[in-house]
């Protein structure tokens, strides 16, 4: 079978699609096997802080924020099908090129897709620093903590430390500075599941 692009994240809920959309318009632009980035990375980056904002913000259980996250969901998935077709379109079939993309081959092995990660707790109780947090994740070997300096964009530059706790405590961060925080559950065959990103002001 040749190597493909699959879809899995179809599945994602909500967070961990957004969280999955920067993650891949992130690669593609700084990414030289991607020079010429089509149309659709512009409208993903416009689309994805709306698409956040109405998921953090909005109503859960209003009709008017249901459908306009079923809407964003749907361009959203619209979009990065667009980004697939290009990146193995560009790949030309080579699985290193398609890979390098960070959407999910139909060749890697292992586990089922990992759950998502339900939440994320960022702790800020002592000066300075910062307590990232999650519960475990079945099939996750390792846990990427990360931080980035607001505002957060597709071209953020995370600071990352990698464990095997789900709990990490990053220390050094300017006071009352805003940063961002996420966290990467990563399995076998890097299997990956990521928090949606959580902004703190440090103490």
């Amino acid at each position: 079978m040749a190597d493909r692009i699959t879809y899995g994240h179809k599945l994602f809920g909500h967070s961990e699609l957004i969280t999955f959309g920067y993650r891949i318009t992130g690669i593609i632009k700084s990414s030289s096997n991607f020079p010429d980035a089509p149309a659709e990375i512009a409208e993903l980056e416009k689309t994805l802080p709306e698409y956040q904002d109405v998921h953090s913000k909005g109503n859960k259980g209003d009709k008017v924020t249901s459908f306009k996250l079923k809407a964003f969901r749907a361009k959203t998935l619209g979009l990065l099908a667009a980004l697939a077709e290009y990146v193995t379109a560009k790949a030309n079939g080579d699985p290193v090129i398609m890979a390098s993309s960070g959407f999910e081959m139909n060749k890697a092995r292992g586990s089922r897709f990992m759950k998502p990660i339900e939440q994320l707790n960022v702790i800020i109780e002592k000066p300075n620093e910062a307590v990232t947090q999650v519960k475990r994740v079945a099939g996750a070997k390792a846990y990427a903590h990360q931080y980035t300096t607001d505002p957060l964009t597709s071209e953020s530059i995370w600071v990352t430390k990698i464990t095997t706790s789900p709990s990490y405590t990053f220390t050094g961060l300017k006071s009352r500075e805003k940063y961002w925080f996420q966290v990467i559950a990563v399995g076998v065959n890097d299997r990956q599941t990521a928090a949606t990103p959580v902004s703190k002001v440090i103490q």
